[in-house]
C-alpha cells in the first residue's frame, strides 16, 4: 500500500499512533509532505521516529515543507532556531536539505503546498511548491501538464469533515488537501492524516500531545 501524511508538526506520539492504525508495513511506501516541526512540542522526536523508520527498513519518502526551509533559512542568517535542540542543528540540517520538493508515484503527484499553473513548467517553481496557498481556488489546473494525475498536497490546514469531502472527491478534481491542522486546537482540526493513494480512504487520528 501507499500512504501519504502531510503536517507532522511536532506531534511524534500522534504520528506514532496513526501509523499503527494503518498497520504501516515494511513493503508499504510512505510519503511524507513535509512541516515536520514546529507548533507541536517535540519536532525533533518526529524528525527522530522518522529516522529510526528508514534505519528499521521501512520505506520513506520524505518532501520539504515550509517549516523546514524556514529553519535552514534561519541557520544561514546565523540565527538559533529554538524549534530543534542546538546540538541537532548540524544532522538536521543535513537531512532537510537533501529533502525533495515534490514527488511522484503513479497516478499522484505529491507537495507541501501546491504548485504554481501560471508558471511555463510548474514544477520548476519551488517557492510555490512550499508556501502557495488556494491555489486551486485562483488558477485552472492545467490538464495537459497534469494527465490523469491528482494532486495531494498539505500546508493549508482546513477542519477534518472538509478534509474528508475533498478526498472523496479527488478522482474528479484531480487534488486534495490532507492538513487537518494536527497541532491547532481550531474547532473541526487537531487530526493527523493518512491518505492511502491505492484505496482513496482516509484515516484520521485526533492529536495526543
Amino acid at each position: 500500500m501507499r500512504y501519504a501524511i502531510s503536517d507532522i508538526h511536532g506531534c511524534p506520539e500522534t504520528f506514532r499512533q496513526l501509523l499503527k492504525r494503518i498497520d504501516l508495513q515494511k513493503e508499504d511506501d510512505l510519503f511524507l509532505l513535509g512541516d515536520y516541526v514546529d507548533r507541536g512540542p517535540d519536532s525533533i522526536g518526529v524528525i527522530q521516529h522518522i529516522w529510526k523508520l528508514e534505519k528499521e527498513g521501512y520505506k520513506l519518502t520524505c518532501l520539504r515543507g515550509n517549516h523546514e526551509q524556514m529553519f535552514l533559512d534561519e541557520l544561514a542568517r546565523g540565527e538559533h532556531s529554538g524549534v530543534i535542540p542546538n546540538r541537532y542543528h548540524e544532522a538536521v540540517a543535513r537531512w532537510m536539505m537533501t529533502l525533495d520538493y515534490y514527488h511522484e508515484t503513479p497516478g499522484y503527484l505529491l507537495v507541501h503546498a501546491g504548485f504554481n499553473f501560471r508558471h511555463h513548467y510548474p514544477l520548476e517553481d519551488t517557492h510555490a511548491m512550499l508556501w502557495i496557498r488556494y491555489w486551486y481556488d485562483d488558477m485552472k489546473l492545467n490538464p495537459s501538464f497534469l494527465g490523469d494525475r491528482i494532486i495531494v498536497h498539505g500546508h493549508t490546514p482546513a477542519k477534518m469533515l472538509q478534509i474528508n469531502n475533498e478526498i472523496k472527491q479527488m478522482k474528479r478534481t484531480q487534488v486534495t488537501c490532507i492538513d487537518t491542522g494536527c497541532a491547532q486546537s481550531y474547532e473541526g482540526m487537531g487530526y493527523l492524516t493518512a491518505l492511502n493513494l491505492d484505496t482513496g480512504e482516509a484515516v484520521f487520528e485526533r492529536c495526543c500531545e
